[in-house]
């Protein structure tokens, strides 16, 4: 019995790894190729090691500065680009998440922020209080 689970979980991971994905269609152009290319090259680059290295760099950079002038300049420019990348990855990679799927389903919970809850509790307190309340006066 567990040969013919085995068999039918195989054949469906057959077929789901050589179905196309849902949104395989691919738009034209230099801007979608030039993405594509980012996203390649930045697969396997993480933003947080990106921004540790920059801040490891500048702080040899700030030493070199005294040691050897000629390579305290370049090394905190290296630096800085590190941070600038690492943070921009970083932006960029937030931006694109995808919400979370389950059985074709969105799960994931959604973020509300801190004026909303706000707005809802001053609401229902207004909703409790009547207008001739002498609270209000």
């Amino acid at each position: 019995m567990p040969e013919k689970y085995e068999r039918e979980i195989e054949e469906i991971l057959r077929k789901v790894s050589f179905s196309a994905p849902e949104g395989s269609h691919r738009s034209s152009g230099w801007m979608s190729d030039l993405a594509s290319i980012w996203r390649q090259h930045t697969a396997d680059v993480s933003p947080t090691r990106l921004l540790v290295l920059g801040m490891v760099l500048a702080l040899v950079g700030y030493f070199l500065r005294e040691l050897v002038p000629g390579l305290g300049f370049p090394t905190s420019v290296l630096a800085l680009a590190f941070l600038v990348g690492g943070l921009i990855l970083s932006m960029s990679q937030r931006n694109s998440r995808q919400p979370s799927r389950w059985r074709g389903q969105d799960i994931s919970i959604p973020m509300d922020t801190f004026w909303t809850r706000l707005k809802e509790r001053w609401d229902n307190w207004r909703r409790r209080r009547r207008w001739d309340d002498p609270g209000w006066h």
